[in-house]
């Protein structure tokens, strides 16, 4: 036997070993099917998945187990990131949903694990970082999805004459289960390492973005053959030659645009001038444009923002600012930026009892406003994780829109009116450009309104007038498809 041999028998063993610790059942090797993904981000091949497929007894069940571990590697920011995920699904195959899923990633040093089970007609969560079990109800016919099979959709958009169809889908990002309209946009045969699939194309759209994701089926098996998304990620089915292929992918062209102008102090831009050329997801109306320091004028439609935004922030000084801890009522519009939601969970004690330690004797909300800001910014650091208020809380670093929903959820916990708004940002880097972007906007009371600022550069009681806003954050998932972003005039105070 030759040393490859020996090396490929003892692989093969390992991976059957693992399986085995993870199903506590023996089970051979040819009862596992392996696959491989490639994953490309912006058509560069940066990433893959290996997959393990077997059929098991589970609790008296006939399941599908899905292992499946993914390497990814990218630039963002300047910085080499490498992530590393695992999922873990078993599926029951009478209904093609999960019963059982864990989720691990890693990235860096930081760690994120989940696990979920379903009993009944409800879902059992449990994650590291909240430390604590969250039951979510299922309605019937509720869809529970894995990243591999969609046979679900084959009844309805198969073979058959329906062009759409709306199921009930639980969002395992959120924990929540969504309204999902999936499209039949035709039927295609796909050639992967020399194989050919019969295929049905099939569209997702998301209810909250509107942002799209195509699919490609196999019509036999159900198998995800290839997917495609406006975010630049792509993956689709290839073999384990896809390991020696691997470059870099590079997330900065996703969120950030060149400009023509070259401006090295960002926080003393006082007023600018932009012609803009965008597609937002998800897409602004006029008011979320025209808000206090900013005035669009142009057009909206097929999903394109053109025309002229014109920005002047004034700094504001805590004038005729509510009087903290006191006694005010709010209409329902206000109301709604003073309750907790699954991003930002100001009902968590631990936030709770840090923003009251923060913010005892201030005399008024800006007071209390600017000590909290101030304490995120001096505690949390920059990074591209992305995550819930608490988990930016327990993890001392997030991205922006992050640790802009660590302070909105701080603020709302003591009784301050707060939320998230997005949109882009002009920053210096490789020349000049804009940038996606998060901040807040603080509630000061009926006189002043709302006030913006920006805890993640350092902007703890303003924002400079390089922040372009278009809209309120109300998904985890914003994308911004730049055109032309040119600078017609700017002011340094």
């Amino acid at each position: 036997m030759t040393t490859s041999n020996r090396l490929n028998r003892v692989i093969k063993y390992i991976i059957v070993a693992t399986l085995i610790i993870l199903s506590g059942t023996v089970y051979s090797q040819e009862e596992i099917q392996k696959l491989f993904m490639g994953i490309k981000l912006n058509n560069v091949l940066c990433g893959y998945s290996e997959i393990f497929i077997r059929d098991a007894e589970k609790e008296s069940k006939h399941i599908m187990e899905i292992v499946q571990n993914t390497y990814i590697s990218f630039k963002a920011l300047g910085k080499d990131i490498e992530q590393q995920q695992m999922f873990t699904y078993h599926i029951d195959k009478s209904t093609g949903n999960f019963i059982y899923h864990d989720s691990y990633t890693r990235q860096g040093e930081h760690v994120m694990a989940a696990t979920m089970k379903v009993i009944g007609d409800s879902i059992y969560i449990n994650d590291t970082i909240n430390g604590e079990l969250q039951i979510a109800y299922l309605p019937e016919g509720t869809i529970l999805p894995n990243t591999i099979y969609y046979s679900y959709m084959l009844d309805d958009l198969g073979d058959n004459n329906k062009d759409s169809v709306t199921y009930h889908v639980f969002d395992v990002r959120s924990g929540e289960v969504k309204n999902v309209v999936y499209k039949k946009l035709g039927r295609e045969k796909l050639e992967l390492e020399e194989e050919e699939y019969e295929s049905v194309i099939v569209s997702e759209n998301d209810p909250m973005t509107g942002m799209e994701v195509k699919y490609w089926i196999n019509v036999n098996s159900g198998l995800r053959l290839k997917m495609e998304s406006k975010t630049g990620i792509s993956m689709y089915l290839t073999d384990i030659s896809v390991k020696e292929k691997l470059g870099v992918g590079n997330w900065d062209e996703n969120i950030f645009i060149k400009t023509n102008k070259y401006i090295q102090n960002i926080k003393a831009i006082s007023s600018m001038e932009v012609e803009a050329e965008l597609s937002p997801i998800p897409f602004p109306v006029m008011e979320d444009l025209n808000c206090p320091g900013q005035v669009f004028k142009g057009d909206l439609k097929d999903n394109l923002v053109k025309g002229i935004f014109m920005v002047n922030h004034q700094k504001y000084k805590g004038q005729n600012a509510e009087i903290f801890n006191s006694d005010v009522s709010f209409n329902s519009e206000i109301q709604e930026y003073l309750e907790a939601d699954d991003m930002i969970q100001s009902d968590k004690p631990e936030l709770a009892q840090l923003a009251r330690e923060i913010t005892e004797g201030s005399k008024d909300y800006w007071e209390a406003t600017l000590r909290l800001s101030n304490w995120v910014t001096d505690n949390i650091d920059g990074s591209i994780l992305f995550g819930t208020a608490y988990e930016t809380y327990k993890r001392r670093e997030g991205a922006c829109g992050s640790q802009s929903m660590l302070l909105a959820a701080l603020c709302r916990s003591v009784g301050i009116p707060a939320r998230v708004v997005w949109g882009c940002l002009y920053i210096p880097e490789y020349g000049g450009g804009f940038g996606s972007h998060g901040w807040n906007e603080i509630y000061m009371g009926e006189d002043a309104g709302w006030i913006p600022l920006d805890v993640t550069i350092n902007e703890t009681d303003y924002i400079d007038s390089g922040h372009l806003r278009l809209g309120i954050f109300k998904t985890s998932v914003t994308l911004i498809n730049f055109i032309k972003m040119d600078i017609l005039d700017y002011s340094l105070k």
